[in-house]
């Protein structure tokens, strides 16, 4: 499926849940951010269907929800795009709600936010409904991504960050900060940066969530062969303990490429690393699984 308006997803969407839609859709085009209120009571599955926007039966409730970057782009990003991205988005978007309502210091809707390598706002605009207008913000080092987020309309105050930050350049303090596959990408050198530079925006209690690799994704993804190799016959007992294996992509043309040493590519982050590193003022209280997206393992550590 791809486009807006595709047909199937009407003749789901209506018969199953016009009861819930058509309250909205009748009041919901004179609405400003607060509007986003409104979807608060629907399944998220339902939620994440609406923001594909593939549908034409509630035109009023895809008029107000941001656009989308055109497929080619989503695929480029995430390597999907429509309902079967969503289906994958979905996964991290309800374990940031669960990890936030049992260790967090609050719900969301009394929380300020921030989606650290926000991309085209995949994940920003599926938060927008819990979270009050002006408490959400986005920030990801490219500058072309951030405008796609403008254009398409994302609620949520964007600003630039540094690939390799020593601080944001945001002056408001966050309950919950997310890094959804960021840190899957990024040298360990970047990773410290941008932990630090969180850690340091982040409020007593407040939560920083993010996804890692799990080990097995070595034998998944090729790019990832020379570090499977250089571990060679100590690779059982180097993964027990804690191990950042990173391998740079090549393109040098890569906004992550100082001249010297490319930031972007593929890696694994063992859970001893995270417990040796980033406890000393924070506590890990949750790993999880997510059968939906089976590679991006979602970890949450939670600010002292």
């Amino acid at each position: 499926m791809s486009g807006p308006g595709h047909s199937d997803l009407d003749r789901w969407l209506v018969p199953l849940f016009d009861q819930q839609l058509a309250p909205i859709e009748a009041s919901i085009g004179s609405q400003g951010l607060e509007g986003y209120r409104q979807f608060r009571g629907l399944d998220d599955d339902l939620w994440a269907l609406l923001l594909t926007r593939e549908y034409e039966a509630y035109p009023a409730i895809r008029s107000f929800l941001p656009g989308l970057p055109r497929p080619e782009l989503q695929q480029q990003w995430n390597g999907a795009s429509g309902p079967a991205l969503a289906s994958q988005t979905v996964c991290f978007y309800r374990k940031l709600k669960e990890v936030q309502a049992r260790y967090g210091r609050g719900d969301l809707a009394g929380s300020a936010v921030l989606d650290f390598g926000c991309g085209w706002g995949r994940l920003t605009r599926m938060v927008a409904r819990d979270v009050e207008p002006g408490d959400l913000y986005g920030c990801d080092p490219v500058e072309d991504i951030l405008e796609i987020c403008r254009e398409t309309g994302v609620p949520a105050e964007l600003f630039r960050s540094d690939f390799l930050p020593e601080r944001l350049p945001v002056e408001r303090r966050f309950d919950l900060v997310f890094a959804f596959s960021v840190l899957t990408h990024v040298s360990e050198k970047a990773a410290r940066a941008s932990f630090e530079a969180i850690a340091e925006r982040l409020e007593p209690g407040g939560l920083f969530a993010f996804t890692i690799r799990p080990i097995s994704y070595l034998d998944v993804n090729p790019l990832m062969r020379p570090a499977a190799e250089e571990l060679g016959d100590e690779r059982t007992k180097a993964l027990d303990g804690p191990a950042y294996l990173f391998v740079p992509h090549e393109a040098e043309d890569h906004p992550q490429y100082d001249g010297n040493e490319m930031a972007y590519g593929e890696s694994v982050i063992t859970i001893p690393w995270i417990r040796e590193n980033w406890t000393d003022g924070f506590d890990l209280v949750d790993v999880s699984v997510m059968l939906g997206d089976f590679y991006q393992v979602a970890v949450t550590l939670r600010k002292r």
